[in-house]
């Protein structure tokens, strides 16, 4: 049978920065399979996630909408099953579409478009991870203890759940690759690595024993400079108690980070090596992205959660195969990619996506300067708040509070607040329009993100009451594997 669409294989990294990756031009990881990918790729130098936190972002990986748009603002969120993702668009188009690893749904709907899964996701699909702000007579209130995985105490060679998830993950994946059906597949594979902890394999760790890697720069005002949202995300992640500041800890974060994302690159490698063995690496799309980046000590911050650039950016590899591979420095969105999928299976959205097409830059033509946006509005500031890039500005607006006006040219350490600056005057109001002009519903986005907590806890509670769960059981017949009969 001769197929004419292509096969798929869609590789998520977690909380993947590409300031730490020689693939994206930096000091870091020795990522060699994804520097061969990006050799043959068109490759997105200023891509950004549409929300620096895990399920939102991939809400918006799927349905090309805007969190705003989906309501699913924070990790303990679902989007509604009735959105029709990119996984459905390519069902209806006669792909078999297939999830391997982490993909954090949360609520009753655990495929959303896939066909199956091959393993579970490693975190709850229940609205357990709904935090309301610390209270303000609580200062030792904190959700979940952050500061101790960016700790060298806490880092090293070791094992972990997660390292055993992505085993089971990748072992997955190359199995289904190996008997890939004749019909077009789209596989998703998604690792949940190298987000923390920084347990790694031995071998990896070992690798970046002694390894130059590059180390944040801190101006002896960083603390004056802090705005009101950096000291929010600080005192979420418990940084205004316990600071990460001290060269041990950056050492040992950074090196955590990079033996990981070896790893994965690794992962990477085996999975184009069976795609090269079954002869069908030239008739296979092959993407690589994360959900969102990681601070590593960036700003004395970790985790995500910031709109600064290291929690922002991730990388994007898109490899066409016929087309010429190319770096495309216009700022996009992993918001375009289910637009992008859904133009190559030749099916047409429903409804307008809040992404665009990229197949236009994937041909060579040139695409226009758009406002790339991103939202937070969750766990440590629950209120309404917004990144806007367009072109070498950036600007970053949280309901309520001053905002910050970046040029990324002159100021790529983002150091440099030019809000209120009248030279720039028309710069900054031009882009606060965008959020603030009607766009977006700021007063509704707050009531929501607030209403909403109360009734997810009662639901919590019943569910445990009850002892029923969500999470994605996957279905095996022992009888029918291997040669049972």
């Amino acid at each position: 049978m001769v197929q004419t669409k292509p096969n798929i294989l869609l590789v998520i990294a977690d909380q993947m920065t590409p300031f730490m990756l020689e693939a994206c031009g930096h000091a870091g990881a020795r990522t060699r399979n994804l520097a061969a990918l990006a050799k043959r790729s068109v490759h997105f130098t200023s891509a950004y996630t549409p929300s620096p936190i895990c399920v939102p972002a991939r809400s918006c990986l799927m349905t090309g909408l805007h969190t705003s748009t989906t309501g699913c603002y924070d990790n303990g969120d679902p989007f509604p099953g009735y959105i029709p993702t990119f996984a459905h668009y390519l069902a209806n188009a006669g792909y078999e579409t297939v999830l391997t690893g982490k993909m954090h749904f949360i609520g009753a709907d655990q495929l959303h478009g896939f066909q199956r899964r091959l393993n579970t996701d490693i975190y709850p699909a229940g609205y357990l991870w709904s935090y309301p702000l610390p209270p303000d007579d609580d200062p030792e209130f904190q959700a979940f203890p952050f500061v101790p995985q960016y700790q060298a105490r806490n880092i090293g060679a070791g094992w972990s759940t997660e390292l055993q998830y992505d085993e089971e993950t990748q072992f997955r994946a190359l199995e289904y690759l190996r008997y890939a059906p004749d019909r077009p597949w789209m596989l998703t594979v998604s690792f949940t690595n190298p987000h923390p902890p920084y347990k790694v394999p031995r071998a990896h760790w070992e690798m970046y024993k002694d390894a130059n890697l590059p180390l944040p720069h801190y101006p002896e005002d960083m603390d004056a400079r802090y705005s009101d949202f950096d000291r929010a995300l600080r005192r979420w992640h418990g940084l205004d108690r316990e600071d990460i500041r001290a060269p041990e800890h950056l050492i040992a974060m950074r090196r955590g980070f990079a033996a990981l994302a070896h790893y994965i690159d690794d992962k990477l490698g085996e999975l184009l090596g069976v795609l090269e063995e079954r002869g069908l690496r030239d008739d296979t799309i092959v993407i690589f992205t994360s959900d969102h980046g990681e601070m590593l000590g960036e700003h004395g911050l970790i985790q995500k959660r910031s709109f600064y650039e290291w929690s922002s950016r991730i990388p994007l590899m898109i490899d066409m195969p016929g087309l010429k591979a190319r770096e495309v420095g216009v700022p996009v969105s992993l918001l375009d990619l289910p637009a992008t999928l859904i133009d190559i299976a030749g099916e047409t959205p429903v409804r307008p996506l809040e992404g665009r097409s990229l197949l236009p830059a994937l041909r060579g033509e040139d695409i226009e300067v758009v406002p790339v946006i991103s939202e937070y509005h969750g766990e440590g500031i629950m209120r309404p708040s917004f990144m806007v890039r367009k072109g070498d500005w950036k600007y970053l607006y949280c309901h309520r509070a001053a905002p910050r006006l970046f040029n990324l040219a002159e100021d790529p350490g983002e150091w440099i607040n030019r809000a209120g600056d009248p030279g720039v005057a028309h710069i900054e109001a031009d882009l606060d329009a965008i959020v603030t002009g009607g766009r977006f519903d700021l007063d509704a986005i707050e009531a929501d993100i607030w209403a909403r907590l109360p009734m997810k806890q009662v639901v919590n509670a019943a569910m445990a009451a009850n002892g029923t769960a969500w999470d994605y059981e996957v279905r095996q017949d022992a009888a029918t594997q291997y040669v049972r009969r």
